[in-house]
């Protein structure tokens, strides 16, 4: 019995507990899970709750916003565990929020045949707060937990080195997505991406250079406009840079695509998951230019549609994406490093190789998979 607790529901969440439950059901197990909130100011996700085939709450509890960390009191957590009585309690969200903290510590001490397990995807190069109070009380509550669940051996590394945990055991959990909604099909023709590119007046004829992402600094947006720019009307060819999201600097951006007089760019917004499906299917390249990413899903939802990738070493998941055979890991965001990306990713988009991208994300990102592999693990500890 598997009980999770969470922050808000989330699609690619919903789609693997989706999995999860009725991997479960297979075993004679059982999943619930408890959100914190219906939602949180910074997401734009528009979420059918009826697509959740399984037992879900969405706890009663107080919700404060300081300085955009969004805080959870749920107290009902406690009463909830206690009724489903689990083997096994999988924390989802961050680990600052104050009802994991208060469940984790309380579980600690009263429920010790609650198996804790924490769902770790920080690495080295997504952690904001290295020095201070934060990293010791991350340290103290961290320990508290019996196991921990992380994407790769980079955050197991992050946990184990850098943080310096008690060794705990590990199984090997990474953030995934349906992906058969997002597999490109053999059926998708120019026709159909000619009616997309029309529906969001792009022309076209043109290629495209998708990025999906929020349209914050630690995304890279800034300096992707600024290389954008300077790239030469040569190197470009018909490629149109579109950028799929919302974000604090939205507005700044466009404005500034106006006055410096910045051709072929387009913010098309927050987009239904069946939009930003259609608009990978018609791009040629994917690109998330991020300084600061755990485990970014856009990537896998690009690779399942089969476009080259451009990314950075601050992806938490780039080495399991990005490989030579389909894309560019830019190690420090330049202009140079960007261009050099540019040229090759082009080269890969000529040749039909974005495939590779594909094949890499059934091998370690299939949902079936990892649900299974999650099961097996846990029957070991």
């Amino acid at each position: 019995k598997i009980l999770v607790v969470t922050n808000i529901p989330t699609p690619y969440r919903i789609a693997f507990f989706n999995v999860l439950n009725n991997k479960l059901k297979e075993v004679s197990g059982e999943l619930k899970v408890l959100y914190c909130a219906n939602n949180e100011p910074d997401r734009h996700w528009e979420i059918d709750l009826k697509e959740q085939n399984f037992d879900y709450k969405i706890l009663k509890g107080q919700h404060l916003n300081i300085k955009g960390l969004y805080l959870h009191f749920n107290y009902a957590v406690l009463n909830e565990t206690k009724s489903f009585r689990p083997n096994y309690i999988l924390y989802a969200g961050s680990w600052n929020m104050p009802t994991v903290m208060f469940s984790v510590l309380y579980n600690k001490w009263f429920n010790k045949s609650y198996q804790k397990i924490f769902w770790s995807e920080g690495h080295d190069g997504s952690i904001l707060h290295r020095k201070g109070l934060v990293p010791k009380i991350r340290k103290y509550i961290q320990n508290k937990f019996d196991v921990f669940a992380v994407p790769n051996s980079k955050s197991e590394k992050y946990l184990f080195e850098q943080l310096s945990l008690d060794i705990k055991p590990i199984v090997i959990l990474p953030n995934t997505v349906d992906g058969a909604f997002f597999s490109k099909p053999e059926s998708w023709f120019v026709t159909d991406s000619n009616k997309v590119k029309e529906y969001f007046n792009i022309p076209i004829d043109s290629k495209l250079i998708i990025q999906v992402s929020q349209i914050e600094d630690r995304k890279g947006i800034v300096e992707l406009v600024s290389f954008w720019n300077k790239l030469s009307n040569n190197q470009k060819e018909n490629y149109h840079l579109v950028i799929v999201g919302e974000g604090t600097l939205k507005e700044k951006m466009i404005q500034k695509c106006k006055d410096e007089v910045i051709h072929n760019v387009h913010f098309l917004g927050n987009q239904k998951k069946e939009q930003v499906r259609d608009l990978l299917f018609s791009s040629n390249i994917f690109l998330l230019l991020t300084k600061n990413d755990p485990n970014p899903l856009t990537l896998i939802e690009a690779s399942f549609a089969k476009l080259p990738i451009i990314t950075t070493k601050f992806a938490g998941n780039c080495n399991e994406i990005a490989t030579k055979n389909n894309g560019v890991i830019i190690n420090d965001i330049t202009f140079e490093e960007f261009e050099n990306a540019f040229v090759f990713a082009k080269e890969i988009s000529s040749k039909g190789n974005g495939i590779h991208s594909f094949e890499n994300v059934s091998r370690f990102f299939d949902i079936e998979l990892v649900a299974e592999n999650f099961i097996n693990q846990l029957n070991k500890i």
